[in-house]
């Protein structure tokens, strides 16, 4: 009997029907419709674990999941979507955002924060209006059951922020007991996060002589 034989015959039939299973397996790639500034996928066994095991989309009445722009670059990406217009052509990712960011200008920055968070196993969810960009879950935490314990804040390396605005986000961090991350994005597209925290001065009860 050959070496090659041999080797075929020594080989684990668990470790067979693995390595053929990994082979026979592909990606499945779903399909969406830019509709506005969301993406419409039709809700079918795909998209239900895109939303309810990765926390991508928001599941609609209509059967369908509405992904934002930015979930769906980050699909786009990974190569686990094809986006069409309403006419039935398929657009790039370059063609959304140059859309997009007519709108949105800040769109790309928000893409870069929000790919560097999942890459680092975070869950993002979209904030609140303009001042809270993203809400970030705990690893291994539900969206629909848990409660973020972060809110982020993005800021261009070059551009400039208001004390007042920080004071303001800081202030409705607070309030929901979340703890703020701003995450500052510089020319290269590299991304630091700082946390702030908001702090009172207490009175000074010492009486002090006056000069």
């Amino acid at each position: 009997m050959s070496d090659e034989k041999m080797k075929k015959n020594n080989e684990n039939p668990k470790e067979m029907a693995a390595s053929k299973k990994e082979e026979v397996r592909e990606i499945i790639v779903i399909e969406g419709v830019l509709s506005d500034d969301k993406i419409l996928v039709a809700f079918d066994p795909t998209a239900q674990t895109l939303h309810e095991k990765n926390y991508f989309g928001t599941k609609l009445s209509n059967e369908q999941l509405e992904l934002d722009i930015i979930e769906a670059l980050l699909l786009k990406e990974r190569n686990r979507i094809k986006i069409f217009t309403s006419e039935g052509n398929e657009i790039s990712a370059e063609e959304i955002l140059a859309r997009t960011a007519q709108q949105d200008p800040q769109i790309w920055i928000r893409y870069l924060v929000y790919r560097d968070l999942r890459q680092r196993g975070y869950i993002a969810r979209l904030g609140y209006g303009q001042d809270i960009h993203f809400r970030i879950f705990p690893r291994g935490a539900n969206p629909s059951t848990d409660i973020a314990k972060y809110f982020v804040y993005i800021l261009e390396e070059e551009n400039a922020v208001h004390l007042d605005t920080l004071d303001t986000i800081t202030t409705q961090t607070l309030n929901s007991r979340k703890n703020l991350l701003l995450a500052t994005v510089d020319r290269l597209g590299d991304i630091t996060y700082y946390q702030l925290d908001q702090f009172s001065l207490p009175l000074n009860q010492k009486t002090e002589r006056k000069w």
